[in-house]
């Protein structure tokens, strides 16, 4: 199996059907999705197993999140996705102690970790947003974002 295709090599790429150029505001996205699983998964090496599991799914989560931002077929995150980011958000941060003012990232590695993730996915959030002032994506998207953020942030919280 050949790993290239040399159709590439012109500054384009291919999103389903036609080609676009490699900073096209979906290929931007896209881009910073794969990023953010990669973080994603390279947290999961610091945390117990419980973390683990939450962080999988979450970078998992993002092969339908992607295919949704594409507009591949019917759009499969739903505001279930975003109830349940928030129900975890709500269950770690009762474990948290109050936050007494702003917080320096990387206190442990696994914060650190963490914390770039955390900052992948408001960059993620912040393309998102240029890419819908052009064209319209499933509100749903942006919200879920918005909350991996929010789980993210107490997640390192957790692990400081």
């Amino acid at each position: 199996m050949n790993y290239y295709t040399r159709t590439g090599d012109q500054m384009t790429t291919s999103v389903i059907t036609k080609r676009v150029y490699k900073n096209h505001p979906l290929v931007e996205c896209l881009g910073t999705i794969d990023e953010l699983q990669s973080h994603l998964m390279l947290c999961t090496h610091y945390v117990d197993e419980k973390k683990q599991d939450l962080l999988k799914n979450l970078a998992a989560s993002f092969f339908s999140y992607s295919a949704d931002l594409i507009g591949v077929g019917s759009c499969r995150m739903t505001e279930d996705n975003v109830l349940a980011l928030e129900k975890s958000v709500d269950e770690i941060s009762q474990t948290l102690p109050k936050q007494q003012g702003f917080l320096l990232p990387g206190t442990t590695l696994a914060n650190a970790q963490i914390h770039i993730a955390r900052t992948v996915a408001r960059r993620l959030e912040r393309t998102l947003v240029t890419y819908a002032r052009k064209k319209t994506i499933p509100a749903v998207l942006l919200k879920y974002i918005n909350r991996v953020s929010d789980l993210l942030y107490v997640l390192a919280r957790s692990v400081e």
